[in-house]
This record gives structure tokens, sequence and C-alpha cells, in this order.
């Protein structure tokens, strides 16, 4: 039929855009951390809804260039189901930060506030855990809002082109520092295999995704 061997690099071009917003580069680091904080298997199930649904709900509400729309109900049916799973006030916690967190180009306060709120997301997904503890969500909030901030700081240039009050364009610091966020990427994954005592071949398939897909995401 006319048209089919154009229609099939374009299916597959398609496929690959939203599967590269899905970030597996920063998937992989985060099944080190429930591993090391010792999830169930129905915990990395939940979990992994629950992140899915935050990206591409992040995705819906910033619509950014190139990359492809999602319809709502691609991050409506990840939250129900990671939701009915793992039902507890920090799921709730985490949908609200998920949320707060996707409006931060709308809002100043936001945008300011965007390190803290995205390592409280992370935070709060590990406190959905069995056995969670208060320490180890306290190490989860830090790292997390440390290594969101060295993201604020890879994407200054393009920030502050946009008008985006980032704490580093707030601060004065406009430049593209790309290499910084896989650096810090990696560091977590390590820290995780440490703290959880896992084996390094997991950090290193972690890794390997992490170094194949990084680049993959449109920005």
């Amino acid at each position: 039929m006319p048209g089919t061997s154009e229609q099939k690099p374009r299916r597959l071009e398609f496929f690959l855009n939203y599967l590269w917003q899905l970030r597996p580069y920063s998937y992989a680091d985060l099944v080190l951390l429930l591993i090391a904080f010792g999830a169930d298997t129905r915990s990395v199930v939940s979990s992994s809804c629950l992140w899915f649904g935050f990206l591409i709900h992040l995705e819906w509400q910033h619509n950014d260039r190139g990359r492809l729309r999602w319809p709502w109900i691609a991050w409506v049916v990840p939250w129900i189901v990671g939701g009915a799973l793992a039902v507890n006030v920090y799921t709730l916690c985490f949908l609200t930060l998920s949320i707060l967190y996707s409006l931060k180009k709308k809002y100043k306060i936001l945008t300011w506030l965007s390190c803290f709120i995205n390592g409280g997301i992370k935070a709060s997904l590990v406190a959905t855990l069995p056995g969670a503890i208060i320490a180890g969500v306290a190490i989860v909030f830090v790292v997390m809002t440390l290594r969101n901030l060295v993201g604020d700081v890879r994407d200054a240039a393009k920030d502050s082109a946009e008008g985006i009050q980032s704490l580093p364009v707030v601060f004065g610091y406009k430049k593209s520092t790309h290499l910084i966020y896989p650096c810090s990427l990696a560091l977590t994954s390590t820290l995780w295999t440490v703290l959880g005592d896992l084996p390094w071949w997991a950090l290193a398939v972690a890794l390997l995704v992490e170094v194949s897909t990084y680049g993959r995401t449109p920005r």
C-alpha cells in the first residue's frame, strides 16, 4: 500500500519520543534506590506506576518543544494503579508534590522551591515502602534535592533564555554545564548500591542504562 514504508519509521519515531520522555536513565537509578531501601515486588510496581505517572503528568503540563503530547489518561491510570497498591498518606504527599512540581514554570515561588519539591517527591516515594525509616527518608530528601539543584545548573542557559527563574539563574549562573548531571546521577546510583549493599553488577547495569539513554530525551 502507498505510504506504508514511510509510516513504519514515523511510528518508530513517535514510540521513541514517548519512550525517552520516560527517562530510562532516571528510572535505573530509582530502581536501585527502591531496592536499597527494602522495596518488595509490590512496592516496586506501585512506586514505578507513581513515578511514570509523575513523569507523564509533568510532560502533559509542560508540553515542551520537541516532545510529543501525552493524553491525560496516560498519567491518570498509572496514578490510580500505584495509589491502589500503596494506600497511605505518603502516596498522597507524593501526588501533591508531583502536581506542585509540574506547575513550577507557571509560578515563580514554585520555580525557586522546585529542587526541594523534587527532593520531597523522591522522599515521599521511599516513605511509602514497608519498613521505611525517618533517617532513610531524610537521606533521600537531601541527596535528591541536591541532585535536582544540579539539574537546574545543567539547564541554566536554557532556563535563562526562557525566563525561568531557577535558583542558579536567580544567583546569576546562566551557562550550559551538560556533564554535571550525568555525573551526579552516577554518584547517587553508587550511593544507593553502597547503602543497600547491592551487588556491583546491579550498579554496572544501571550505569549502562544511564550512559546509553541519558542523551536521548529531547531537550
